[in-house]
């Protein structure tokens, strides 16, 4: 690199040099400042599809009633909201709750409201922080609360992610059943309650022939799918527990558009740089140590990938503005000292020189 930096100020220069050289400039800064926009615009957009996840010093708390025609009233120690009501079948999110030494006592109390309905005793739950934590009610069952560590993060395969809970008994056999082909893309006992990923199709739900629901699952989403039973049959709700992705394809247009500016404007005003101010035995070297910057910033983006340093990517891009932006300045303030090197100038002041020597020793 010290090669690039010389001081030619002792060789002439052309006029088209010094013309082709401020606009090299011009057009690399231009590309950093480009590639620095995407990332920046980009960063508010990707953040609108996130899900809320419980951080460090906090937990969630959601509970889901299976139990159609029954209102229970829900009493608890949260901060907010530590009074509702759950009508039907019905659900309740209360949101980050602050937690104290990586955790928080949950003391809740459940009273039935509707005559008729199962009685349900409250209790104490034990909810770590970063964790989402969920309470099922369901009479139908022996273990009539079913808590379990909710998943709320999207696929990164962009399909859907499904959890069947069903107040049936344990051993009755549910079926999602793909609309469009007839094929079965899942089969699983009342019981379970585990999360599937599924394509992003439209599903009827049944139990032997019988159908439960029909829904159309979209790319992101994370869905709960609540099935009960009372007197005048079979009823269900699907809740989005994060909603689906609602950013649409077309948004990639401007940021390819923005990114491919930047690299024609910096990529190959760069390699053209590196090669027209490199001397004659020097120019493959110095185009090498070019691509290697290339690949210096490969490795930075994997670091920052790999290890994580964020919870979303959003935040990531954010840091690659700044890191492009800190790169622009250093860019500008080399660009501003820099004395250019032409090529044709130093060849013929070596011819000079070459004559020089050659004429003093004929003499």
């Amino acid at each position: 690199m010290t090669i690039i930096l010389r001081n030619f100020s002792h060789l002439p220069q052309s006029p088209q040099l010094k013309v082709d050289l401020k606009c090299s400039k011009r057009f690399a800064g231009c590309g950093r400042h480009s590639l620095k926009r995407a990332f920046t615009v980009a960063s508010p957009i990707l953040q609108r599809t996130y899900p809320v996840l419980p951080g460090a010093g906090s937990t969630q708390l959601r509970i889901f009633s299976g139990i159609p025609g029954c209102d229970y009233r829900v009493s608890s120690n949260l901060a907010a909201g530590s009074n509702f009501t759950l009508t039907g079948i019905d659900f309740y999110a209360s949101g980050n709750v602050a937690t104290s030494n990586g955790s928080f006592t949950l003391s809740y109390g459940i009273e039935s409201l509707t005559a008729g309905c199962p009685r349900l005793d409250g209790g104490t739950q034990l909810l770590y922080e970063a964790t989402a934590h969920t309470l099922f009610l369901r009479s139908a069952q022996t273990v009539t609360k079913l808590w379990y560590v909710d998943e709320l993060q999207k696929s990164n395969k962009s399909l859907a992610l499904a959890r069947t809970l069903a107040n049936l008994p344990a051993s009755t056999r549910i079926q999602w059943r793909e609309v469009k082909t007839g094929n079965t893309a899942l089969e699983l006992q009342a019981r379970s309650h585990d999360l599937h990923e599924l394509s992003t199709i439209e599903y009827e739900v049944l139990t032997g022939e019988v159908l439960l629901d029909c829904q159309l699952l979209r790319p992101g989403g994370v869905y709960a799918l609540v099935i009960g039973q009372d007197s005048e049959g079979f009823v269900s709700r699907m809740f989005e527990v994060t909603e689906p992705n609602s950013m649409s394809m077309l948004w990639l247009i401007p940021q390819y558009v923005v990114m491919t500016l930047g690299e024609v404007m910096f990529s190959v005003t760069g390699l053209e740089f590196s090669y027209s101010q490199a001397p004659p035995s020097m120019k493959s070297l110095l185009q090498a140590f070019w691509l290697l910057t290339v690949a210096f910033g490969n490795v930075i983006v994997v670091v920052v990938a790999e290890l994580k340093f964020f919870e979303s990517q959003a935040s990531e891009f954010f840091l690659f503005a700044g890191l492009m932006f800190v790169d622009m300045l250093i860019f500008m303030w080399f660009a501003f000292y820099y004395i250019s090197y032409d090529e044709a100038a130093a060849l013929e002041q070596n011819k000079r020189r070459f004559k020089g020597r050659k004429n003093r020793k004929c003499h």
